[in-house]
């Protein structure tokens, strides 16, 4: 038997006026059967469908709906359908299995009902079904956009865990007091992660103060990190994957929650050319980088096997000792033009927040005003490396604290302070640990970095100025449009839009 007029895949068939839809209704109600029960007994693909689980009709009319789709037309569709949640959840191996196992049901249709549809084979079948480019993400749960957008509409706004259960005395609003114990589990993560500078200083300071004790391991230990020991700079020390995946990140991750999303699943992050990525806004500190790129609280490691983290930071973190330890086996390295030049290699994703501390200056709640138009050794690099760029922009990066804005005499110095110490001191607060208006941690707000597609560059020793500008053009052009297309996913009725300075 066929499916009758030939409707699976190439253009040339789908366009064809002899389709048979009874017979590929048929075809596909039978693939999404078989489809739904494997999914349904593997553990790794699992979690995407026991959400609808709990009505098998509509999880099978929906897989049915998507297989339908990718035999009847070979446009890709639009991408950002899927639910927020797919995305988020949506790593390499998962894609992997689903289109293993869409040709394994495939292949199962076809033994028990001898058909192959206009195919000479069930093989044939199969891999014209898997070069749909819908394949598989039609077979992902589609998203509910009146649902996404009140409850992204009610993270915006948040600034605790139980905004309305807490308690006023004078201004200030008190957390209750019972709260959950993953809560709290996920507020002492979110302590110790913003506390880690001033920690680590601490614990060198009382060192110093009791060197008497302490100068057999600390003589040694200085003599390493602040004069010997140069790999930041040349290309990065050696990563730790147990430290990368420690419960502290997980946890700190879960307390906004920021999550990390691919906007392109079958954009090519093969690792076979090297990588800059731009972050962007800068924020007040970037807790976007911290989380997402520089540990895998977010699933960096499923979701970019191929490529090894280097996210920049200033010189001054990785000549501090302890905290050079700690975010050097992390990935991080100087944000020096030697430094991202000598770690641009086949196999690294570098990232730098282009805007800076310059930018920093700019934060503020609701608003994104990015500090890129002036920036030009950004892409000099790139073309000089022959680097992919790839945009990457931190939805509610700008929206975890709220910010004091200064006069024009403390703006003043700020931006002295700025060109002296290389980094700004933005004035802002946030929220504390019993309190959710008054204190310097960061707002319980959702904090999403999208991740966009690879732009590709050409190698060229010396670019020219008007090669610079032209890369710098469609780079900004591509955020732009990342932003365009996401925004209103991840931060519904906010018409802001996005100003490059």
């Amino acid at each position: 038997e066929g499916a009758g007029g030939g409707s699976f895949i190439e253009p040339a068939l789908a366009e064809g006026s002899g389709n048979d839809l009874a017979q590929d209704l048929r075809i596909a109600r039978s693939l999404a059967d078989k489809f739904m029960i494997h999914c349904l007994l593997d553990d790794s693909v699992r979690p995407f469908y026991t959400g609808r689980s709990a009505n098998l009709s509509t999880l099978k009319l929906g897989l049915t709906e998507g297989f339908l789709s990718a035999m009847r037309s070979a446009d890709g569709g639009d991408r950002h359908k899927l639910s927020l949640d797919a995305y988020r959840g949506l790593t390499e191996d998962n894609i992997k299995r689903l289109t293993e196992i869409v040709r394994r049901s495939v292949l199962e249709h076809c033994e028990t009902t001898r058909e192959s549809a206009p195919y000479a084979s069930a093989q044939a079948f199969a891999s014209a079904l898997d070069a749909s480019s819908k394949m598989p993400f039609a077979l992902l749960p589609r998203a509910d956009d009146s649902t996404e957008a009140a409850k992204a509409a009610d993270g915006m706004t948040k600034r605790g865990g139980e905004d309305k259960a807490a308690r006023v005395t004078g201004g200030v609003e008190w957390a209750p007091l019972t709260v959950p114990f993953g809560r709290r589990r996920q507020m002492l993560a979110c302590v110790i992660g913003t506390s880690l500078i001033p920690g680590c200083v601490t614990i060198l300071g009382l060192s110093l103060y009791h060197w008497r004790k302490t100068w057999p391991g600390l003589v040694p230990y200085l003599t390493w990190a602040l004069v010997l020991d140069k790999s930041p700079w040349r290309g990065g020390m050696k990563i730790s994957k147990g430290l990368r995946r420690l419960w502290i990140w997980r946890r700190w991750a879960e307390y906004f929650p920021a999550t990390l999303i691919r906007a392109n699943p079958k954009a090519d992050f093969s690792g076979e050319r090297p990588m800059l990525m731009g972050y962007h806004p800068h924020g007040i500190l970037s807790f976007g980088v911290q989380l997402c790129v520089s540990t895998d609280a977010a699933g960096w490691s499923e979701k970019f096997p191929n490529l090894t983290a280097r996210p920049c930071t200033l010189n001054m973190n990785l000549t501090t000792p302890i905290l050079r330890e700690i975010i050097g086996r992390l990935g991080a390295i100087p944000a020096d033009s030697g430094a991202i030049r000598a770690a641009l290699k086949p196999g690294n994703a570098v990232l730098l927040v282009v805007g800076g501390a310059a930018e920093a200056l700019d934060t503020k709640p609701g608003e994104y005003v990015l500090t890129l138009a002036r920036r030009n050794g950004f892409f000099r690099i790139a073309l000089q490396h022959g680097a992919d760029l790839v945009p990457t922009f931190g939805f509610g990066e700008n929206d975890l604290f709220d910010i004091v804005q200064p006069s024009s005499l403390v703006r003043a110095f700020q931006l002295k302070a700025y060109k002296i110490l290389s980094f700004s001191m933005p004035i802002f607060y946030g929220r504390g640990v019993f309190t959710y208006n008054m204190g310097l941690l960061p707002f319980r707000r959702p904090l999403t970095v999208v991740v966009g597609d690879p732009i590709r560059t050409e190698k060229t020793e010396n670019p020219t100025v008007e090669q610079i500008d032209a890369l710098k053009e469609k780079y900004i052009e591509a955020l732009r449009q990342l932003h365009k297309d996401w925004a209103p996913r991840l931060e519904p009725g906010r018409d802001t839009s996005l100003m490059i300075l």
